[in-house]
């Protein structure tokens, strides 16, 4: 999977004018098919998406790109009479900045997939998501191993924990325990870390798509 950010260093400034095109072409083709039984809010989205830089747009693009796919791949696909939820929408493009770590496009993909597929992401809930970091990410991962009800068909999550030995998860309390807690996804419990009923409904709409 490439990088944004390489790829964003990597074009010379002559170039982003027909990137930029290319990359609102792209969205276009896109979103309107995600958005097909309420057309306005596609239009209201790109409107949105007109509204960023052109780097921005470049990763947006992207970010869309694999949630389509994610969409492609699943088994229940777009389910009929769907209403997509434009500040859920919003609240991705306007974290594009995060998106140049691929983890976290990836989470982003997730959630945006979800959302079309059945509408079930509450907007609260992708602006917890634009606050947290792929080592916050991959914590939250390993608390909710511990708990049999959250969902983890979390694959982008998962190959980057197996590959990244981080000292937080084998500490009881970090600044990133610290944080989570702040946001309100996870608790301690008899010096347990578990997740609260926000910190599952994180990982669902994360997770890939069923």
């Amino acid at each position: 999977m490439d990088n944004p950010a390489n790829i964003v260093k990597s074009i010379p400034k002559e170039a982003w004018a027909q990137l930029a095109k290319t990359a609102c072409a792209t969205f276009e083709k896109l979103i309107y098919p995600l958005t097909a039984t309420t057309e306005g809010i596609g239009r209201l989205i790109e409107l949105r998406f007109s509204k960023l830089e052109d780097e921005q747009k470049i990763i947006a693009a992207k970010c869309f790109e694999e949630a389509h796919k994610k969409i492609q791949e699943s088994i229940t696909g777009l389910k009929p009479d769907v209403i997509v939820k434009p500040g859920v929408v919003y609240e991705a493009l306007e974290n594009t900045d995060n998106q140049t770590d691929t983890t976290i496009r990836g989470l982003w993909a997730n959630l945006l997939a979800n959302e079309f597929i059945d509408g079930s992401v509450h907007p609260e809930i992708a602006k917890l998501l634009s606050r947290l970091t792929s080592r916050d990410a991959v914590l939250l991962l390993k608390i909710a191993q511990q708990d049999e009800a959250t969902p983890l068909t979390i694959k982008i999550l998962k190959a980057l924990a197996s590959r990244t030995t981080l000292g937080l998860l084998n500490e009881r309390k970090t600044f990133n325990h610290v944080h989570l807690a702040k946001l309100g996804l996870i608790t301690e419990l008899d010096r347990v870390w578990i997740l609260t009923t926000v910190g599952r409904e994180l990982m669902r709409v994360v997770s890939d798509p069923s």
